[in-house]
């Protein structure tokens, strides 16, 4: 009986993973400002190192795959060469003998129209598609917030000037501070190192250091009249950059508080009422006309809206739940998530205090209203999710 061998990795075995780890790390930070052909011709390389080269497609295909993409790099024009790389991209696909050549093929062709309309750009102007990112997370941030700016602000010990980098771009600095998502920390460049910068923090700490500070001065009145439906994120994030530009703005909203969704659908525990009055007075500073309890068509017509103002936009909001389209989803104490955490911010929750609760979804407003409901006193809570932990 021959012995069993026994196969230590080797210290090229640990440093190919440390690279590949570097690698995949590196394109999660920085991948959307990569250049799709660039992007492509390393991928293909890599696929190149790892074949045996005894099948055909394998050997000739991805040495034909990176010589003719290299050639549209350089900016050499072939006739015809953007089709022969979704050719063999094709063949790969079709009659590679392993998954080495075969996902190869799958890519090239998943991504043809991307490599095919970059190819086209390099070729015709010498540049990619991609436009240049020099600061990957201002590009991630949703309002595109000048990060680097009001961090070096933070450096200098101004968190007043801090707060106002961030209004240049977002009326709610402090509602952000607390309950924003941070993409912009998924691509921060000092997760290349070791870890992202916390970014939402140094937010946070701007905020809560700043103390009161001052909007900008308005410019000179226009004349103009804008009616704004809807207190939200969106319609007062629109009444303070109008009333900024001189405009004269109303706000309609049918509650009884300003907010929208920041109010009425995020707890008191996560963002506290506090912080988002803070950033709603800031707003309301410039001398915006707001009327509470209006709906409209009921307490102001639609007609009237459009004749006595320059221009309407409208900001309803997305208060409406999801059906979930099953028997019994309409009985007596089945009510949707958005509904439940609206009555507790309006101060009259429902009475689930000793109460089993089961909870349908595993997202943001699933888990508020989760650990709202053990607040209220629950007996228990339950979370019933599609998707297993691991997911």
């Amino acid at each position: 009986m021959s012995r069993l061998p026994v196969f230590a990795p080797t210290k090229a075995d640990e440093q190919a993973r440390v690279i590949a780890d570097a690698v995949i790390n590196r394109v999660s930070v920085y991948g959307n400002s990569t250049c799709p052909l660039e992007t492509a011709v390393g991928f293909f390389k890599l696929c190149a190192s790892q074949s045996c080269g005894k099948c055909t497609p394998c050997r000739i295909g991805l040495t034909r795959l990176t010589d003719s993409l290299e050639s549209i790099l350089r900016g050499e024009r072939v006739e015809g060469i953007v089709e022969q790389v979704i050719m063999v991209c094709d063949t790969l696909y079709k009659s590679a003998d392993c998954a080495i050549g075969f996902q190869a093929g799958r890519i090239g062709l998943a991504f043809a129209d991307l490599i095919k309309e970059d190819a086209e750009s390099h070729l015709a102007t010498g540049t990619c598609t991609q436009p240049f990112t020099a600061v990957p997370c201002v590009k991630e941030c949703p309002s595109h917030v000048d990060i680097p700016g009001y961090i070096a602000c933070l450096r200098d010990g101004r968190p007043e000037d801090a707060v106002r980098v961030i209004r240049n771009d977002n009326p709610f600095p402090s509602a952000c501070a607390f309950v924003c998502e941070h993409p912009c920390e998924h691509t921060c460049r000092r997760g290349m190192i070791d870890a992202p910068v916390n970014i939402r923090g140094m937010k946070q700490h701007a905020v809560l250091t700043a103390g009161q500070v001052p909007t900008p001065e308005k410019a000179p009145a226009t004349g103009k009249k804008v009616a704004i439906i809807g207190g939200g994120p969106s319609g007062l994030t629109a009444a303070y950059y109008l009333a900024l530009m001189g405009h004269d703005i109303t706000v309609y909203e049918q509650n009884q508080h300003l907010g929208g969704m920041m109010y009425y659908g995020i707890p008191r525990y996560r963002l506290p009422e506090a912080n988002l009055d803070y950033d709603i007075e800031a707003i309301l500073s410039l001398g915006i006309d707001v009327k509470l309890g209006v709906k409209v068509g009921v307490g102001v017509q639609w007609e009237e809206l459009v004749k006595g103002y320059d221009a309407v936009y409208i900001a309803i909001g997305a208060h409406h739940f999801k059906d979930l389209g099953i028997d019994y989803a309409t009985r007596e104490g089945v009510m949707s998530a958005v509904q439940f955490l609206h009555r507790v911010a309006d101060g009259r929750p429902d009475d689930v205090a000793g109460k089993d609760v089961v909870v349908v979804g595993g997202g943001n407003v699933a888990m508020d209203a989760t650990r709202t409901a053990k607040r209220l006193g629950a007996k228990s809570v339950r979370c019933i999710y599609r998707r297993r932990i691991e997911d």
